[in-house]
């Protein structure tokens, strides 16, 4: 079946061409200890609330949304698809003239997977990524997996998350099969919309050693920053991490199958940068956040310089009384690599309403909301809401102006 209809014009830049002002409605749902499952969308409200929320962001002027399908609602039953919910949100997308970033997994996956190590996932995503490209032949923009990298650390490095495991090969594990979902993803997604452009998103972060003795790790970081990336894009990861990599169970074997099947092709480079992204390395391998941080622009052109392609800033906020000043900080600097020839492709501040529980990297649930959004979870703005609203307003007369850096200016 086939979801379609004539689709409002977006009167913005192409995101693939130009410069765009997007928000994104917070999606994440991994499952903590006990099997409980943050699904952000119910703790939002948004489940709930789906039309009146999209209304509201197209209120904002905002015309490119990143928005995730709940993967573990579709595909719950591997026998057949649940659209109940999704037929609505994406019915309401439409409705409001909105531009989907359709995210298709986003920190959690079906109640049968163990998680993102899970062998079975990769054959299972790619299945539910080709029904969403046929079930919405409209939508070309895709983030096939959010944060790949991320996924596989919360999981199955740092436990926090879904299989929580905390050995390096349970890592591996995860990191292979989170690059494999994105790489079928694609595939699967072309098959039905040749033209679809991905924004591949994943953390944007920097580490420089505090001491000489802590340079071999820092640059072992550097490397694995980029690992999802890479994997995903047919690209050899660097020495150290393929070195790391063979001694945990991907040897030169799955390095092939990756650099056979994986693509570059109409792919914009997804930064998810805030300010706690920068770090220091102690001798001993320990991590601190810099107390002088680059920024963005700093990272950007680092990421870019590895990987030549467009990118975008896909992903940013700041909870409390300092959003404003953040956002003027960013946006600045977005604005300064585009004026400077460099390809970025528009700035996102996500999500669009306060998110629940992230003060804890979602591990507990307690129901504590995060002032981060442009809204709150009445739907009320924030101030940084106005500003940005003023923002999305003006890029759609094609007006990009810098912001004080201070907010009361």
């Amino acid at each position: 079946m086939s979801l379609s209809a004539a689709q409002p014009p977006i009167p913005d830049l192409e995101l693939d061409r130009g410069f765009v002002v997007a928000s994104g409605i917070e999606c994440s749902a991994p499952r903590i200890a006990g099997g409980v499952r943050q699904d952000e969308l119910r703790k939002t409200g948004h489940w709930d609330r789906v039309e009146d929320d999209l209304a509201l962001v197209a209120s904002f002027g905002i015309r490119y949304l990143r928005y995730g399908i709940p993967f573990h609602v579709v595909a719950r039953d591997p026998e057949r698809f649940d659209w109940a919910w999704t037929d609505r949100a994406m019915a309401a997308l439409q409705g409001n003239g909105l531009e989907a970033i359709l995210d298709l997994l986003h920190f959690g996956v079906p109640d049968d997977l163990t998680g993102f190590g899970d062998a079975r996932l990769p054959d299972r995503f790619a299945a539910y990524a080709a029904a969403v490209a046929e079930r919405y032949p409209w939508v070309r923009y895709y983030t096939p997996v959010n944060e790949p990298l991320i996924s596989a650390r919360f999981s199955a490095q740092l436990g926090w998350w879904n299989e929580r495991r905390t050995d390096d090969a349970s890592f591996v594990a995860a990191i292979d099969r989170s690059a494999a979902c994105a790489v079928l993803g694609m595939a699967a997604i072309r098959t039905h919309r040749p033209d679809a452009i991905f924004v591949q998103s994943d953390t944007c972060e920097g580490y420089a050693p505090e001491v000489p003795e802590a340079q071999a790790q820092a640059q072992f970081l550097n490397e694995l920053r980029f690992v999802a990336w890479d994997l995903t894009y047919g690209r050899r990861p660097g020495e150290a991490v393929t070195a790391w990599l063979a001694a945990n169970g991907m040897g030169e074997d799955r390095l092939a199958w990756f650099a056979a099947n994986g693509s570059s092709e109409n792919c914009i480079v997804g930064h998810d940068f805030y300010a706690g992204n920068e770090w220091l390395i102690a001798a001993d391998g320990s991590a601190r956040l810099r107390e002088d941080p680059a920024g963005y622009a700093a990272q950007a052109r680092e990421y870019h310089a590895h990987f030549g392609l467009p990118f975008m800033l896909s992903e940013t906020n700041m909870d409390g009384p300092g959003a404003e000043g953040w956002l003027a900080t960013v946006w600045n600097e977005a604005l300064a690599l585009r004026d400077g020839g460099l390809p970025i492709r528009g700035v996102c501040w996500y999500g669009f309403i306060d998110h629940v529980d992230w003060d804890s990297a979602l591990r507990e649930s307690a129901g504590r909301p995060n002032a981060c959004g442009l809204v709150d979870l009445e739907r009320r703005p924030h101030p940084v809401g106005t500003r940005y609203r003023s923002l999305a307003v003006a890029a759609l007369a094609g007006e990009f102006l810098p912001l004080p850096v201070d907010p009361q200016v």
